[in-house]
């Protein structure tokens, strides 16, 4: 029997999320599959009303989401599990206690994905840097919610993170649809943020070197995770409740 993948989905609340776990899991997993799909009780109202899979064996389920930490029991005989965050909490916390807890989940990583809310994160441009921490995690970016948002807006967000490097696959959303769902549940990290890499140390590294592979797998270095005296965030997001 194969490991379960797991995949984490982020983003703010009422965003599409569950329309786009379904659309996934309904074209992009096999048929002999089993999907299960987990969210918080603060999302569980928009999971019951959005979810729904057709031809595809998949259940809903509820994770508890409690003074940050995640506690979760994924079944061992299930092929797919889809994790989607709090919508309206700190992502890093979120991201943070996910990490925690998949190495003793039974679980591989498949991917981390970013279900935007392109009318909050671009047109309006509110709490930018809450939607860009879910970028920095995630190897997909699904850019939904666009109606009021411009060419011209939508194309230099784009190109900010296409200046910047970010090897993360930016698709578009259309009618709660997304492009070759398949190829997006492909396990190939994409992810600029390393916490969930190993670390590769050679022998014949230079101190240098070895300096940036620890980045790799720690928290601690992450630009988002990062805390300073007192167990505060270097980096300090905004309330995404404050703007839904």
């Amino acid at each position: 029997m194969s490991t379960p993948l797991v995949y984490l989905i982020l983003g703010s609340k009422g965003s599409g999320q569950f329309n786009i776990v379904s659309d996934l899991i309904e074209f992009g997993t096999d048929k002999d599959e089993t999907s299960l799909v987990y969210c918080s009780e603060n999302d569980r109202g928009d999971a019951d009303q959005d979810f729904s899979v057709r031809s595809r064996e998949a259940s809903l389920g509820q994770y508890l989401w409690k003074d940050g930490a995640l506690s979760l029991q994924i079944p061992g005989d299930a092929s797919v599990a889809f994790v989607v965050a709090d919508g309206v909490s700190d992502p890093a916390d979120f991201v943070e206690a996910f990490h925690a807890w998949l190495p003793g989940s039974g679980c591989d990583l498949g991917r981390v994905i970013t279900v935007l809310n392109c009318e909050l994160a671009i047109a309006q441009h509110v709490a930018f840097t809450w939607f860009d921490c879910c970028i920095h995690f995630s190897d997909v970016v699904l850019l939904g919610m666009r109606e009021n948002v411009t060419n011209k807006q939508m194309k230099a967000f784009l190109d900010h993170y296409e200046q910047e490097c970010f090897p993360c696959l930016f698709e578009y959303v259309k009618k709660g649809r997304v492009p070759n769902p398949a190829l997006l549940l492909e396990t190939q990290p994409r992810r600029i943020s390393r916490i969930f890499d190993e670390p590769e140390v050679f022998e014949d590294d230079e101190e240098e070197d070895i300096e940036e592979e620890d980045v790799a797998g720690d928290p601690s270095r992450d630009h988002y995770l990062k805390r300073i005296s007192g167990g505060r965030r270097e980096h300090v997001l905004p309330h995404i409740a404050e703007y839904l």
